[in-house]
């Protein structure tokens, strides 16, 4: 079975639309991005072999989906914000300045 880095089984069906080389699953670029494809659409059975403190340290730094993002930093007890900020809001942001320059 392949693994990343902290030697965590690597799910198949969860990388199956994006091509890595195997030798990149070590990486850290890779980890960051397989973790968060995990926490957002894994199973169960895949964060069973990612140890909770890993998480905690990656949290911050994952591009995730608030939704996604606020329950493990609930579950997780994390107090400090995003790295990378809250995509949603800035979004919501944009679309409510856009809207309303259009109307004026």
């Amino acid at each position: 079975m392949k693994k990343t880095l902290y030697d965590i089984p690597v799910n198949e069906e969860l990388i199956r639309d994006y091509e890595w080389k195997e030798e990149e699953y070590k990486t850290e670029r890779f980890f960051k991005w397989y973790l968060a494809r995990v926490l957002t659409y894994g199973t169960a059975k895949d964060i069973r072999h990612i140890d909770f403190e890993i998480i905690r340290k990656y949290l911050p730094e994952l591009n995730l989906p608030n939704r996604i993002y606020e329950f493990w930093a609930y579950y997780l007890k994390i107090k400090e914000g995003r790295k990378y900020g809250n995509f949603d809001k800035i979004s919501e942001r944009i679309s409510k300045k856009l809207g309303k320059n259009r109307t004026e």
